[in-house]
């Protein structure tokens, strides 16, 4: 099925879970896909490399391979990432699939450009390390986010992690802990407990990163609007804010009478507008504002 026509522009909106391969759209998230694995490459290789920091996923993985045996990082992100681009294939669309396979395949080469290795060695936060932690996964939690807003994967681990987290709507990288807690204690034999635990803050925020960024500064909120003027209100509201409203028939516990409650979802920012319609009309209306974790559809984003 198409996307529906945008009323104000004419053009089909964009929708991050279409299945279907957009001429318009994906090479803007193939090239975003590129850039984001350049930087993280670059983040990796001056933040994490020096310090024998481990990252999460598979990408993690190849980093302790390549610390412990001096395998190249690129045999184990291919090698690992072929069963997991098959899963891919069956659990999600062939484009998602697809744009996984491409960013493993940059990740794998960009890791290996000679020009890493004078990025490691140019690293001047010298000893240390917690600040090292702190901004690298910082950089990649944050970017992470970018690839995953259009529909996208960095491949590995986060393949699975979109699909369960489809499945059972919890936010993505909060599945990524304990596999991640549990490669980073391998750290411990050769590089001590220092190493493992600062790898482990660097871990919890990346998915702190990501999950803020993913979610967003300006945030869902439901309001929920108890007035006696709320046949001025809800219309005010539909006109001049363009969101919709619900009419909840309710009645007062305490007087029994019949109350109708204006329900509706608006942004962070616009709430000053709303509290003002309100206060126009019934300065002395009961107000209730909850921060809602996620709302699709409508106007608010498409649904995964």
């Amino acid at each position: 099925m198409n996307n529906p026509l945008n009323a104000s522009t004419g053009k089909h909106p964009f929708n991050p879970y279409n299945k279907h391969f957009d001429s318009r759209h994906d090479p803007i998230t193939l090239l975003l896909i590129a850039v984001v694995c350049f930087l993280q490459c670059c983040v990796l290789s001056y933040f994490y490399v020096p310090f024998h920091f481990l990252s999460g996923g598979v990408t993690g993985l190849s980093l302790l391979f390549n610390y412990l045996w001096g395998i190249p990082k690129w045999m184990v992100l291919l090698g690992l990432n072929i069963p997991i681009a098959i899963y891919g294939i069956k659990q999600n669309s062939l484009k998602f699939s697809l744009f996984s396979l491409f960013a493993t395949v940059c990740y794998s080469l960009m890791f290996e450009l000679p020009v890493m290795k004078q990025i490691t060695a140019a690293s001047s936060l010298g000893d240390n390390a917690l600040l090292s932690a702190l901004v690298g996964s910082a950089i990649i939690g944050t970017t992470s986010s970018l690839i995953v807003k259009r529909g996208a994967s960095l491949g590995g681990i986060d393949v699975i992690t979109v699909v369960l987290s489809r499945k059972f709507s919890i936010p993505a990288g909060s599945f990524n802990i304990v596999f991640n807690i549990f490669i980073m204690s391998l750290l411990i034999p050769s590089y001590g407990v220092e190493v493992a635990l600062l790898s482990m803050v660097a871990m919890f925020v990346t998915n702190t990163a990501y999950n803020f960024a993913l979610k967003g500064v300006n945030h869902n909120m439901t309001v929920f609007i108890i007035s006696s003027q709320w046949n001025e209100i809800a219309p005010q509201v539909m006109q001049d804010m363009r969101r919709g409203v619900t009419y909840i028939h309710a009645e007062g516990a305490y007087t029994g009478q019949p109350i109708t409650v204006v329900y509706c979802i608006v942004k962070t920012t616009e709430l000053a507008k709303l509290k003002a319609i309100v206060k126009e009309h019934d300065p002395k209306a009961l107000f209730s504002i909850i921060e809602t974790q996620e709302v699709v559809g409508r106007g608010f984003g498409a649904i995964n």
